[in-house]
C-alpha cells in the first residue's frame, strides 16, 4: 500500500484533550496528504452516560473534518488499537497520555508500552496531557488512596532504618520529605499534611535513641522535627496550589472546547429554527438543563423550540426592560429568575434579540462556577441569532435594489423598442385616414408595415411573458423521447416561413439517440440560437451539427459573426443584456430564454469563441431514463 494511501489512526476519549488530537489528526493528514480515522475502544467496562455522550460529540466533530469513524470492543484499549493498526495498515496511531492516578499503572504499563511492544509497523505519537481532571481531590482521602499514603511511609521508614544511626539527621529528612511530596502529588493536600506529621512522629519514635520509645527531648530532635513539619507543609501548600491550577487550566480548557463546539454549530444554521435546536442540544449535554428562546415577536413570544414548562410570561418590553437593567446595574448579561427557570437576555451589538430561558433540573439550581460559561453560551447564541437578522435583512435590501434594478433595466431596454413599432402603426394608420387618395401599393406598403410592426410588438411581449413564466415555474416541461433530427428539422422549418431559406449547414449523425426533451421548447431554443446567429452575421454561412458523449447530447450553433468581447460571454445569457456595439433589434431575451430553457432541462449553456472568427452556442442535454424499446415488426 502506497505510504499516501496508510491511514493515521487518532484514539479518542471522552476527554477535553480529544479535541486537541483531533486538531492534531487533522494537521498530519493534511500534511502527509493521507486519509484519518477517528477510533473509539470500548473495553466493556461501566461507562457514565455523559462520557458516552461526549465521545459522540468528539466522534462527530470528528467526522465533520474529513475523518473516518470506526467504533470497535476489545478487552484492553492496547488490544484494541493494535488489530485496528494492523488492519488498517495505518502509518500514524496518535494518542494522548493515559491520566491514571495509580502510579503503579504509569510505570512500565503504559497503553503506548504496550503497543509498543506488539511490534507494529506504524509510529505510535503521545499527546503529553498533563492536566488533572476536575474533582480528583474529592477521592483523596478514600480507602485506597490511605491505604497507599500508609504503604510509601512504611517504605520511607524502611529506607531511613537503614541509614547509618550517627549523625543521620541530615540523611532521613530528604527520605522522608520526598515521601511526602510523592503523597501531596498522588493522593492531595489533606493525607500529605497528614503524612507529614507521621513521618516526624517515626522517625522520632523508630530512629531515635532509645527507639520505640518517642522520648526523646534533645534539642535537634525537636529542631528536626519542626524543619520536618515546616518543608513538608511548604510542600504541600505549593502543589496543591499547582493542583488547583491545574484544575482551572482543565476547567477553562473544558469551556474553551464548549464555546468552540457551540459556536462551529451556530455558523452552520440558517435559520432561528436551528439555532434554537442547536442552543438547546449544547446546553443539555453540558450543562444538564432544558433550555429555549424567546424570540419577540407582534403581540409576545415565539418560543423555540417549543417547551412543555407552562410559565407565564410577562410581555416582551417588559421582561427585555427588567433584564437591560439586571439584578447588577449594567449588566444585561445577569441571569434574572422567572418563576422555575432563569432569564439571560440574548443582547447583540446593537440590540436584544431575545431572552435565553434555563430550567434547572435540580432545586439547587446552577453550581457559581458555570454561570460565566452560560453568560459565554448566551453571546454565541445572540451572535448567531444577529447573524441571522442581518442575513435577512441584506436579502431583502438585495431584493428590493434587485427588483428596482430591474424594472429600470426593463424601462430602459423596451421603452425604445416599444416605442418605434408603436410609433410606425401610428404613423401608417394615421396615413390611412387622411383624407386624399391613396394609391394601391402605396396602401399595400403601409398595411405591410403595420402587420410587421405589431409582429414584432407581439414577439417582443411575447418573449418578455415567455422568460416570467419559465422564471415563474409556470411552464412545465414535458420530456418525451423525441429524435433530434425532427426537432432540429421543425426549427429550421419555423425560420424558413420567417425569413426565407437561410445558409444553415447540418451536420447530424444517422447514430443519434433518442433523447428526452420537450420538443417545443428546444425548438424555440434553436430558432433564437440561429436568429441571433442571423442577426449578428447577416449573409454568412451557419452550422448546426450534434453529437453523442456517455449520458448526454451536445447541440451547437456555431456562426461566422464578430465573436464574443472578452468577459461577456457569461453575461450575454442575462435578462436585456446586450453587447455595447449591438445595433436595432432584441432587447437581450432571447438567450436568456435559451438558458432558462436548458436549466429547465437538467442540462447547461455557454457560448465559446469559434477557430477562425465567429461565436460557437453550446448546449448539453442529459440522456436521463432508459429509451422505449423501438417496436418490432408484426408477426
Amino acid at each position: 500500500m502506497e505510504p499516501q494511501q496508510r491511514p493515521i489512526l487518532v484514539a479518542l476519549g471522552s476527554e477535553a484533550r480529544a479535541l486537541r488530537l483531533i486538531q492534531a489528526g487533522l494537521r498530519l493528514s493534511r500534511e502527509r496528504s493521507s486519509p484519518w480515522i477517528a477510533v473509539h475502544v470500548e473495553t466493556g467496562g461501566s461507562q457514565l452516560v455523559e462520557d458516552a455522550e461526549q465521545v459522540q460529540v468528539w466522534l462527530q466533530e470528528a467526522q465533520r473534518l474529513g475523518a473516518g469513524i470506526q467504533i470497535i470492543q476489545a478487552p484492553t484499549l492496547a488490544q484494541g488499537l493494535s488489530e485496528l493498526t494492523r488492519t488498517t495498515h495505518a502509518q500514524v496511531l496518535l494518542l494522548g497520555r493515559s491520566q491514571n492516578r495509580w502510579p503503579w499503572a504509569r510505570v512500565g504499563h503504559s497503553t503506548a508500552d504496550e503497543l509498543q511492544r506488539r511490534g507494529l509497523d506504524a509510529h505510535i505519537e503521545v499527546m503529553d496531557d498533563r492536566t488533572s481532571p476536575a474533582g480528583q481531590d474529592a477521592r483523596d482521602t478514600g480507602f485506597g488512596a490511605m491505604v497507599g499514603a500508609m504503604s510509601v511511609l512504611a517504605a520511607a521508614s524502611g529506607v531511613a532504618w537503614l541509614l547509618p544511626r550517627e549523625g543521620n539527621i541530615a540523611l532521613v529528612l530528604p527520605v522522608f520529605l520526598a515521601a511526602v511530596t510523592f503523597i501531596a502529588h498522588h493522593w492531595g493536600q489533606r493525607l500529605a499534611v497528614l503524612a507529614s506529621v507521621l513521618s516526624a512522629l517515626l522517625y522520632n519514635f523508630l530512629l531515635e535513641t532509645p527507639r520505640f520509645s518517642g522520648a526523646s527531648t534533645h534539642w535537634p530532635n525537636l529542631l528536626f522535627f519542626l524543619a520536618m513539619l515546616l518543608a513538608a507543609q511548604t510542600v504541600v501548600g505549593l502543589l496543591h496550589r499547582l493542583r488547583r491550577q491545574a484544575r482551572e487550566v482543565h476547567r477553562r480548557e473544558v469551556h474553551t472546547a464548549s464555546l468552540y463546539l457551540l459556536g462551529r454549530a451556530l455558523a452552520r444554521n440558517r435559520s432561528s429554527e436551528e439555532v434554537a435546536d442547536t442552543a438547546a442540544e449544547h446546553l443539555r449535554r453540558v450543562f444538564k438543563v432544558d433550555a429555549s428562546l424567546l424570540l419577540p415577536q407582534a403581540g409576545g413570544w415565539r418560543i423555540l423550540p417549543v417547551s412543555s414548562h407552562g410559565i407565564e410570561l410577562p410581555p416582551p418590553a417588559e421582561l427585555l426592560a427588567r433584564l437591560e437593567v439586571g439584578d447588577r446595574p449594567g449588566d444585561p448579561l445577569e441571569p434574572l429568575v422567572c418563576d422555575q427557570a432563569f432569564c439571560l437576555s440574548l443582547t447583540g451589538t446593537d440590540r436584544s434579540e431575545g431572552v435565553l430561558r434555563v430550567f434547572p433540573r435540580e432545586a439547587a439550581g446552577l453550581p457559581p462556577d458555570t454561570w460565566e460559561l452560560l453568560k459565554a453560551f448566551a453571546v454565541q447564541i445572540a451572535l448567531a441569532l444577529e447573524r441571522l437578522r442581518w442575513l435577512d435583512e441584506a436579502r431583502r435590501a438585495q431584493v428590493e435594489s434587485e427588483t428596482e434594478r430591474m424594472r429600470s433595466t426593463l424601462l430602459g431596454a423596451i421603452g425604445h423598442d416599444l416605442r418605434t413599432p408603436l410609433a410606425a402603426i401610428h404613423g401608417a394608420a394615421g396615413s390611412l385616414l387622411l383624407p386624399g387618395h391613396l394609391t394601391d401599393s402605396a396602401r399595400r406598403d403601409l398595411l405591410t408595415m403595420i402587420q410587421e410592426e405589431s409582429e414584432r410588438l407581439a414577439h417582443l411581449l411575447g418573449n418578455i411573458l415567455d422568460l416570467t413564466r419559465l422564471e415563474s415555474g409556470a411552464i412545465q416541461v414535458q420530456k418525451e423521447w423525441q429524435p433530434l433530427e425532427e426537432v432540429v428539422g421543425s426549427a429550421l422549418g419555423q425560420l424558413e416561413k420567417r425569413q426565407g431559406v437561410l445558409p444553415v449547414r447540418v451536420d447530424l449523425p444517422e447514430a443519434l439517440p433518442l433523447a428526452p426533451l420537450d420538443a417545443v421548447l428546444i425548438e424555440q431554443v434553436l430558432v433564437n440560437l440561429l436568429t441571433n446567429a442571423q442577426r449578428h452575421a447577416p449573409g454568412r454561412d451557419m452550422d448546426l451539427r450534434a453529437w453523442e458523449e456517455p449520458g448526454w447530447v451536445h447541440l451547437e450553433v456555431a456562426d461566422r459573426g464578430p465573436g464574443i468581447p472578452a468577459g461577456y460571454q457569461d453575461r450575454i445569457f442575462e435578462k436585456f443584456f446586450r453587447l455595447p456595439e449591438a445595433g436595432e433589434g432584441g432587447v437581450g431575451l432571447g438567450l436568456a430564454i435559451c438558458r432558462a430553457i436548458v436549466q429547465a432541462h437538467g442540462g447547461r449553456i455557454h457560448v465559446e469563441d469559434r477557430l477562425g472568427g465567429g461565436s460557437s452556442f453550446r448546449l448539453a442535454l442529459p440522456l436521463d431514463g432508459v429509451p422505449p424499446e423501438p417496436p418490432g415488426d408484426a408477426l
